[in-house]
């Protein structure tokens, strides 16, 4: 089983993790909402410094964290009827590329349907500064 943490309350997040469960046939995704904090940290403690309001995680049953755009990625394998994206999340120049196309959409995803106050997101850092996206 792969974890999946994410922000239950934010509408995209949650309609785009309905498709994946849709597609899940193997059923080898297990969700949890990251608003629950205690459990959350509880079960993995290796996400306690996660930005849980920036993006989403997985852990893999090896206990490797993925974040962002390389968490959607680990998603899809665990799929045959999501492999196909698997060309398209692994195409040269898309673990460059992928991360800052992730973070915009998470920056903006009011824009994509989330209705939520949650997914009103912090101002971004101020330039200069590294984000890990």
């Amino acid at each position: 089983m792969v974890d999946v943490i994410y922000d239950g309350g934010c509408g995209f997040c949650v309609r785009a993790l309905d498709v994946c469960r849709t597609l899940d046939v193997r059923s080898r995704l297990r969700y949890h909402d990251a608003n629950a904090r205690q459990q959350v940290y509880t079960q993995f403690p290796e996400l306690a410094s996660a930005d849980f309001e920036n993006a989403m995680f997985v852990v893999s049953p090896d206990r490797a964290v993925a974040r962002g755009f390389f968490a959607f990625r680990r998603i899809l394998w665990e799929s045959p009827l999501m492999w196909p994206l698997l060309l398209l999340f692994y195409f040269p120049g898309s673990g460059v590329i992928g991360p800052k196309v992730y973070a915009w959409i998470a920056r903006n995803r009011r824009s994509f349907g989330c209705e939520s106050e949650v997914c009103e997101l912090p101002p971004a850092p101020p330039a200069g500064r590294n984000r890990l996206d």
